[in-house]
């Protein structure tokens, strides 16, 4: 049975890898995911779903973890994403453009699956690497 650490490599490994039915395994049948930085909240197979559509925008997208903190039944990672914008993306056009998305992943594990991921991911900063949002005054 896998530990709230070991979870949160095999989530991030899953998307890497496109495994994607290896990573619908590692949630429970209730299972939700939080995209913090997109407003969706989605069940298991949305969840499926939604990872093959940020892998289509972004056909060699990677996650690193960077730092975690692993407590009781929860962990929590730094993960960098990083890649190239190759395809559509919620109907806005290539780029072209590498990114470099800072994110940090909240993962709650019960009888060592997944009930809960909170994604708080940098959907500003990306949207601005992409040249389609402008940077902050002072930057």
């Amino acid at each position: 049975m896998a530990n709230a650490g070991e979870l949160l490599d095999q989530w991030v490994n899953t998307f890497n890898e496109e495994k994607w039915e290896e990573g619908e395994r590692l949630f429970a049948p209730n299972g939700v995911s939080e995209e913090i930085g997109t407003g969706r909240t989605f069940g298991v197979k949305e969840g499926t779903q939604v990872s093959k559509d940020w892998r289509a925008a972004f056909p060699d997208a990677r996650g690193t973890i960077e730092n975690r903190v692993v407590a009781g039944n929860q962990a929590v990672g730094e993960v960098i994403w990083t890649g190239t914008n190759r395809g559509s993306m919620n109907g806005m056009p290539p780029t072209n453009k590498s990114v470099r998305v800072r994110a940090a992943v909240v993962l709650t594990e019960e009888a060592g699956k997944i009930v809960k991921v909170r994604h708080y991911i940098d959907v500003a900063g990306m949207l601005t690497q992409l040249g389609v949002m402008p940077p902050p005054p002072g930057r």
